[in-house]
Protein backbone atom coordinates (compact mmCIF):
# COMPACT_ATOMS: atom_id res chain seq x y z
CA UNK A 1 0.00 0.00 0.00
CA UNK A 2 1.27 3.36 -0.66
CA UNK A 3 1.52 5.75 1.72
CA UNK A 4 1.56 9.68 3.06
CA UNK A 5 3.45 11.44 5.38
CA UNK A 6 1.20 13.05 8.12
CA UNK A 7 3.02 16.14 10.00
CA UNK A 8 0.59 17.14 12.99
CA UNK A 9 2.16 20.52 14.79
CA UNK A 10 1.14 22.83 17.11
CA UNK A 11 1.23 26.67 16.86
CA UNK A 12 3.76 28.23 15.22
CA UNK A 13 4.40 32.23 13.54
CA UNK A 14 2.81 33.35 10.54
CA UNK A 15 6.56 33.42 8.60
CA UNK A 16 7.66 30.13 10.11
CA UNK A 17 4.43 28.58 8.73
CA UNK A 18 4.54 29.60 5.11
CA UNK A 19 8.20 29.08 5.00
CA UNK A 20 7.90 25.45 6.40
CA UNK A 21 4.64 24.81 4.02
CA UNK A 22 6.91 25.95 1.12
CA UNK A 23 9.66 23.95 2.00
CA UNK A 24 8.19 20.71 2.49
CA UNK A 25 6.78 21.41 -1.06
CA UNK A 26 10.25 21.79 -2.38
CA UNK A 27 11.29 18.59 -1.23
CA UNK A 28 8.22 16.39 -1.86
CA UNK A 29 8.47 17.77 -5.47
CA UNK A 30 12.08 16.69 -5.65
CA UNK A 31 10.74 13.51 -4.41
CA UNK A 32 13.28 13.87 -1.69
CA UNK A 33 10.51 13.53 0.91
CA UNK A 34 7.26 11.59 0.48
CA UNK A 35 3.74 13.12 -0.35
CA UNK A 36 2.84 15.07 2.60
CA UNK A 37 -0.59 16.43 4.40
CA UNK A 38 0.71 18.80 7.49
CA UNK A 39 -1.63 20.02 9.82
CA UNK A 40 -1.12 22.99 12.09
CA UNK A 41 -1.57 25.65 14.17
CA UNK A 42 -0.71 29.62 14.29
CA UNK A 43 0.65 30.83 17.40
CA UNK A 44 -1.19 34.45 17.17
CA UNK A 45 -3.90 35.97 14.91
CA UNK A 46 -2.34 36.82 11.74
CA UNK A 47 -3.03 37.83 8.36
CA UNK A 48 -2.54 36.13 5.44
CA UNK A 49 -2.98 37.15 1.42
CA UNK A 50 -2.63 35.71 -1.85
CA UNK A 51 0.65 36.10 -3.93
CA UNK A 52 -1.23 38.39 -5.99
CA UNK A 53 -3.43 40.38 -3.79
CA UNK A 54 -2.69 43.93 -3.69
CA UNK A 55 -1.37 44.95 0.26
CA UNK A 56 -3.31 47.96 -0.37
CA UNK A 57 -7.12 45.90 0.23
CA UNK A 58 -5.99 45.04 3.79
CA UNK A 59 -5.18 47.65 6.52
CA UNK A 60 -1.95 47.08 7.83
CA UNK A 61 -1.96 49.88 10.21
CA UNK A 62 -4.40 48.01 11.92
CA UNK A 63 -2.98 44.73 12.12
CA UNK A 64 0.31 46.60 13.14
CA UNK A 65 -1.95 48.16 16.18
CA UNK A 66 -3.01 44.70 17.16
CA UNK A 67 0.00 42.70 16.59
CA UNK A 68 -1.21 40.58 13.44
CA UNK A 69 1.88 39.33 11.45
CA UNK A 70 0.99 40.02 7.88
CA UNK A 71 2.44 37.55 5.83
CA UNK A 72 2.00 36.96 1.95
CA UNK A 73 0.97 33.30 0.58
CA UNK A 74 2.93 31.30 -2.02
CA UNK A 75 -0.56 30.24 -3.32
CA UNK A 76 -3.27 32.96 -4.70
CA UNK A 77 -6.56 33.52 -3.05
CA UNK A 78 -7.37 36.20 -0.85
CA UNK A 79 -6.86 37.55 3.19
CA UNK A 80 -7.93 35.04 5.81
CA UNK A 81 -7.56 35.72 9.03
CA UNK A 82 -5.92 32.94 10.85
CA UNK A 83 -7.31 32.42 14.49
CA UNK A 84 -9.68 30.09 15.44
CA UNK A 85 -8.61 27.39 12.59
CA UNK A 86 -7.06 23.95 11.91
CA UNK A 87 -4.93 24.78 8.95
CA UNK A 88 -3.52 22.02 6.40
CA UNK A 89 -1.26 22.15 3.40
CA UNK A 90 -0.82 18.84 1.37
CA UNK A 91 2.04 18.42 -1.26
CA UNK A 92 2.85 15.88 -3.89
CA UNK A 93 4.69 15.49 -7.00
CA UNK A 94 2.53 14.85 -10.33
CA UNK A 95 1.48 11.36 -11.09
CA UNK A 96 1.37 10.32 -7.32
CA UNK A 97 -1.97 8.91 -5.82
CA UNK A 98 -4.49 9.75 -7.91
CA UNK A 99 -2.79 13.56 -9.26
CA UNK A 100 -2.04 13.61 -12.89
CA UNK A 101 -1.74 17.54 -13.23
CA UNK A 102 -5.12 18.50 -13.93
CA UNK A 103 -5.54 21.67 -11.64
CA UNK A 104 -9.38 20.97 -11.27
CA UNK A 105 -9.02 16.99 -10.99
CA UNK A 106 -6.36 17.54 -8.09
CA UNK A 107 -8.19 19.89 -6.50
CA UNK A 108 -11.42 17.70 -6.26
CA UNK A 109 -9.44 14.92 -4.99
CA UNK A 110 -8.63 16.96 -1.93
CA UNK A 111 -12.15 18.29 -1.25
CA UNK A 112 -13.77 15.14 -1.81
CA UNK A 113 -11.18 14.27 1.65
CA UNK A 114 -12.13 17.17 3.35
CA UNK A 115 -15.85 16.80 2.43
CA UNK A 116 -15.38 13.21 3.94
CA UNK A 117 -13.70 14.19 7.36
CA UNK A 118 -16.32 16.75 7.77
CA UNK A 119 -19.98 14.31 7.13
CA UNK A 120 -17.67 11.60 9.51
CA UNK A 121 -18.26 14.28 12.51
CA UNK A 122 -21.85 14.36 11.48
CA UNK A 123 -21.41 17.81 9.41
CA UNK A 124 -24.05 18.70 6.91
CA UNK A 125 -21.38 19.89 4.45
CA UNK A 126 -21.19 20.14 0.77
CA UNK A 127 -18.80 21.32 -1.90
CA UNK A 128 -19.33 22.70 -5.22
CA UNK A 129 -17.81 21.47 -7.84
CA UNK A 130 -19.08 24.08 -10.75
CA UNK A 131 -17.05 26.23 -12.53
CA UNK A 132 -18.58 29.90 -11.61
CA UNK A 133 -17.47 33.01 -13.44
CA UNK A 134 -16.81 36.15 -11.54
CA UNK A 135 -19.70 39.04 -11.99
CA UNK A 136 -17.92 41.96 -9.98
CA UNK A 137 -15.32 42.77 -8.15
CA UNK A 138 -13.61 40.58 -6.67
CA UNK A 139 -14.04 40.60 -2.28
CA UNK A 140 -10.65 41.16 -0.39
CA UNK A 141 -11.80 38.61 1.92
CA UNK A 142 -10.95 34.77 0.91
CA UNK A 143 -14.21 32.90 2.98
CA UNK A 144 -16.67 35.55 1.49
CA UNK A 145 -17.50 33.89 -1.68
CA UNK A 146 -16.69 29.87 -2.84
CA UNK A 147 -15.14 28.68 -5.11
CA UNK A 148 -14.69 25.39 -7.02
CA UNK A 149 -14.35 22.91 -4.64
CA UNK A 150 -14.47 24.63 -1.52
CA UNK A 151 -16.73 23.45 1.34
CA UNK A 152 -19.49 24.97 2.73
CA UNK A 153 -22.56 24.23 5.76
CA UNK A 154 -25.47 25.83 4.78
CA UNK A 155 -24.68 28.27 2.56
CA UNK A 156 -21.38 29.85 4.46
CA UNK A 157 -18.06 28.39 3.86
CA UNK A 158 -16.29 26.85 6.53
CA UNK A 159 -12.98 25.55 4.38
CA UNK A 160 -10.89 28.16 2.15
CA UNK A 161 -8.51 26.74 0.25
CA UNK A 162 -5.94 27.85 -2.78
CA UNK A 163 -3.43 26.09 -4.83
CA UNK A 164 0.31 26.61 -6.17
CA UNK A 165 1.35 24.45 -9.25
CA UNK A 166 5.13 24.15 -10.79
CA UNK A 167 5.68 21.66 -13.44
CA UNK A 168 6.90 18.60 -11.01
CA UNK A 169 3.89 18.70 -8.56
CA UNK A 170 1.76 21.49 -6.45
CA UNK A 171 1.17 22.56 -2.98
CA UNK A 172 -2.92 23.35 -1.48
CA UNK A 173 -3.05 24.63 1.53
CA UNK A 174 -6.24 25.92 3.42
CA UNK A 175 -7.92 27.08 6.75
CA UNK A 176 -10.72 24.92 8.56
CA UNK A 177 -12.63 27.39 10.79
CA UNK A 178 -13.65 26.31 13.87
CA UNK A 179 -14.68 29.66 14.83
CA UNK A 180 -15.13 33.01 12.84
CA UNK A 181 -14.74 36.82 14.03
CA UNK A 182 -16.16 38.54 11.01
CA UNK A 183 -16.36 41.73 12.84
CA UNK A 184 -12.97 41.73 13.39
CA UNK A 185 -11.88 40.16 9.94
CA UNK A 186 -13.96 43.55 8.71
CA UNK A 187 -12.05 45.75 10.91
CA UNK A 188 -8.66 44.43 8.91
CA UNK A 189 -10.29 45.16 5.38
CA UNK A 190 -12.08 48.04 5.89
CA UNK A 191 -15.55 48.50 7.43
CA UNK A 192 -17.13 48.90 3.75
CA UNK A 193 -16.70 45.19 3.90
CA UNK A 194 -18.39 44.25 7.10
CA UNK A 195 -21.97 43.36 6.48
CA UNK A 196 -20.64 41.07 3.31
CA UNK A 197 -18.61 38.87 5.97
CA UNK A 198 -21.60 37.45 7.41
CA UNK A 199 -22.10 34.50 5.04
CA UNK A 200 -18.81 32.71 6.88
CA UNK A 201 -19.63 29.87 8.48
CA UNK A 202 -18.00 27.49 11.64
CA UNK A 203 -17.54 24.21 12.57
CA UNK A 204 -18.20 25.25 15.95
CA UNK A 205 -22.25 26.15 14.91
CA UNK A 206 -22.20 22.78 13.59
CA UNK A 207 -20.58 20.32 15.88
CA UNK A 208 -20.88 21.47 19.67
CA UNK A 209 -17.81 19.58 21.00
CA UNK A 210 -15.35 19.09 18.22
CA UNK A 211 -11.87 19.82 18.95
CA UNK A 212 -8.43 20.18 17.50
CA UNK A 213 -7.35 16.32 18.13
CA UNK A 214 -10.90 15.17 16.70
CA UNK A 215 -10.21 16.60 13.13
CA UNK A 216 -7.04 15.83 13.01
CA UNK A 217 -8.20 12.20 13.68
CA UNK A 218 -11.08 12.61 11.23
CA UNK A 219 -8.96 14.12 8.32
CA UNK A 220 -6.22 11.54 8.73
CA UNK A 221 -9.09 8.90 8.24
CA UNK A 222 -10.83 10.86 5.70
CA UNK A 223 -7.58 10.81 3.36
CA UNK A 224 -6.95 7.60 3.82
CA UNK A 225 -10.30 6.61 2.42
CA UNK A 226 -10.48 9.14 -0.36
CA UNK A 227 -7.00 8.10 -1.63
CA UNK A 228 -6.70 5.18 -0.64
CA UNK A 229 -3.42 5.14 1.06
CA UNK A 230 -1.93 4.89 4.72
CA UNK A 231 -1.01 7.81 6.64
CA UNK A 232 2.41 7.62 8.91
CA UNK A 233 2.87 10.12 11.09
CA UNK A 234 6.34 11.84 11.13
CA UNK A 235 8.04 14.86 11.71
CA UNK A 236 9.73 17.45 9.51
CA UNK A 237 13.22 16.37 8.04
CA UNK A 238 16.03 18.34 8.78
CA UNK A 239 16.72 19.34 5.30
CA UNK A 240 13.46 20.90 5.34
CA UNK A 241 13.59 22.74 8.68
CA UNK A 242 16.77 24.53 7.59
CA UNK A 243 15.02 25.53 4.02
CA UNK A 244 12.28 26.65 6.46
CA UNK A 245 14.57 28.66 8.35
CA UNK A 246 16.32 30.04 5.54
CA UNK A 247 13.01 31.00 3.64
CA UNK A 248 11.66 32.84 6.87
CA UNK A 249 14.76 35.06 7.55
CA UNK A 250 14.86 35.73 3.75
CA UNK A 251 11.49 35.64 1.97
CA UNK A 252 8.32 35.71 4.30
CA UNK A 253 9.39 38.18 7.11
CA UNK A 254 10.71 40.66 4.76
CA UNK A 255 9.05 43.78 3.19
CA UNK A 256 9.94 43.14 -0.58
CA UNK A 257 7.86 39.85 0.03
CA UNK A 258 5.07 40.90 1.92
CA UNK A 259 4.51 44.35 0.95
CA UNK A 260 5.64 44.17 -2.74
CA UNK A 261 2.13 44.69 -4.55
Amino acid sequence: MNFIRLINQGPAHAFFNMALDEAISEYVRQKASPPTLRLYLWDRPSLSIGCFQKISEVDTGYCDTMGYPVVRRQTGGRAVLHASELTYSFSTAYNSHNFKGSLLDDYSVISHALLSALKSKGIDAEASFNRKRSNGRRHPACFRAVSFGEISVGGKKVIGSAQKRYKDGFIQHGSILFGCNAEELGRVLGHEYKDSLKAIGALKDYCSGLSFDDLRTSLKEAFERSLHVKLISDNPARTELALAKKLEQTKYSTCEWNFSR
